[in-house]
């Protein structure tokens, strides 16, 4: 992200001057992990191209410390064929390990185009 804060890079300051006690993930970056982690959790076939749309209500709830472990949960809010184009809006959470705060919420929309 080019984000070079001290809360980012600066383990030894993190330590002694951050409310987290360590350094954090970028919020951005902690984002930038939702495709990998959503292509494990749905096998979606016959697909020719996936279009990410957008995210709605994205808020951060918490930081990601280093060396946490994070999971995302997804559950489908809706489905609609637009002409030939499946638009698809999904509730989607990361949680981060023994944190009873998840690092994001947000409504993911994915466009997917299928092979005929």
């Amino acid at each position: 992200t080019l984000d070079h804060q001290w809360i980012h890079v600066d383990e030894e300051k993190a330590k002694k001057e951050s409310p987290f006690g360590s350094t954090i993930a970028h919020g951005y970056l902690t984002l930038s992990v939702l495709p990998h982690l959503w292509a494990q959790i749905a096998d979606v076939r016959n697909v020719k191209s996936l279009i990410n749309y957008g995210i709605d209500k994205l808020k951060f709830n918490q930081p990601v410390t280093v060396g946490s472990e994070i999971r995302l949960k997804v559950k489908l809010q809706s489905i609609v064929n637009l002409r030939g184009i499946t638009k698809a809006e999904m509730k989607a959470t990361m949680e981060i390990k023994d944190c009873p705060k998840s690092a994001f919420d947000g409504v993911i929309v994915f466009l997917y185009h299928f092979n005929d």
